[in-house]
């Protein structure tokens, strides 16, 4: 039912009460009465359905108020960093310049970015190395990313340079 259908039923409800007050005839007030019960039954079906819909309704308009705040709240971390290629290849996120000299930069997985997500990424224990890269990864993709060269005088003997 919709609210046009819902007004038709009160309408004939005030009409069968007007029949039921201004009646004469037994039978005929009877009728109406029986009829007006049908139709406050229809109300009163057509009062749940609409409260039903209203409930949905309000759950949806929060549902959708708290994904806004959280896209906003993304938005304004975002802004906090740049698109970034490391000495390594890969492609993250890098804090932007910090004001504090002391505070260093920190990268973002670009996996969970593009998903409205900010993973710091963390360097894989024991100092991991691959190519002559350290590696880190992101703790909720677990993607990893070569990142900064090892310095010569942390490679293994057998990758280091020889002097001259």
């Amino acid at each position: 039912m919709d609210v046009i259908t819902g007004f038709n039923v009160a309408k004939q409800a005030l009409e069968l009460l007007k029949v039921i007050r201004d009646g004469r005839d037994e039978g005929l007030v009877r009728e109406a009465a029986g009829q007006l019960s049908e139709k406050i039954t229809e109300l009163q079906m057509l009062n749940a359905e609409l409260s039903g819909l209203y409930q949905a309704e309000r759950q949806i308009t929060m549902e959708l108020r708290e994904e806004n705040k959280k896209i906003e709240m993304f938005a304004l971390q975002a802004a906090s960093y740049d698109l970034h290629t490391t000495d390594g290849g890969s492609t993250v996120y890098r804090s932007k310049k910090p004001a504090d000299p002391d505070v260093q930069f920190h990268y973002l997985c670009a996996h969970c970015y593009s998903g409205s997500k900010v993973s710091i990424l963390q360097p894989k224990p024991e100092r991991s190395q691959h190519g002559g890269f350290f590696i880190h990864y992101c703790p909720l993709c677990k993607n990893e990313f070569r990142m900064n060269k090892v310095p010569a005088w942390d490679l293994p003997k057998t990758v280091r340079p020889f002097p001259h």
